[in-house]
């Protein structure tokens, strides 16, 4: 009898539903829906809550209706959108941005932590594999490289728009 029943939920498979949030109250929707479903015993393997898209979290269940009468009781959660979506439409949210993905060399960046903070500085090299860029410092009477972690730094001007003027 216990083989039939797991046969059964092997058979079943999870579809992807999106939940309407209150704009910035994703991550607490998440925590809300995450701890009503083990309370109630609802099937919820995942619940994505990216920052890049707010307003909205992703829901893997089995059982639709059980989720929807779930959420009407979530103070964030303001609806779910009809239908499932593919895992295709949001794979890229699942895979994590490199920090200096966005950076170019020439780039004029703004330091935002470490020591050098508040300092600007033009970037000469980028390490994509250690995330890392070197930079030279404008005010420094010296131009030495550093080398800094990619989330140390923020663009100010990219090499594309000194071009153009």
């Amino acid at each position: 009898m216990e083989e039939t029943d797991f046969e059964e939920t092997a058979e079943e498979t999870t579809k992807i539903f999106t939940i309407k949030t209150q704009v910035g109250k994703e991550q607490n929707t998440a925590d809300l829906i995450n701890s009503r479903a083990q309370k109630s015993k609802i099937k919820i393997p995942s619940i994505l809550a990216t920052p890049e898209l707010r307003g909205y979290i992703f829901l893997e269940s089995y059982d639709i209706e059980r989720i929807r009468e779930m959420i009407k009781t979530v103070s964030y959660a303001r609806n779910m959108l009809e239908g499932d979506i593919p895992i295709e439409q949001i794979e890229h949210f699942l895979v994590p941005a490199s920090a200096v993905a966005k950076i170019t060399e020439g780039d004029v960046v703004e330091m935002v932590a470490g020591p050098f903070r508040g300092e600007t500085a033009k970037v000469t090299h980028i390490d994509d594999a250690k995330e890392e860029i070197t930079v030279e410092l404008f005010e420094s009477v010296v131009p030495i490289p550093i080398t800094v972690r990619g989330e140390q730094v923020r663009v100010i001007k990219r090499k594309e728009e000194e071009k153009k003027e």
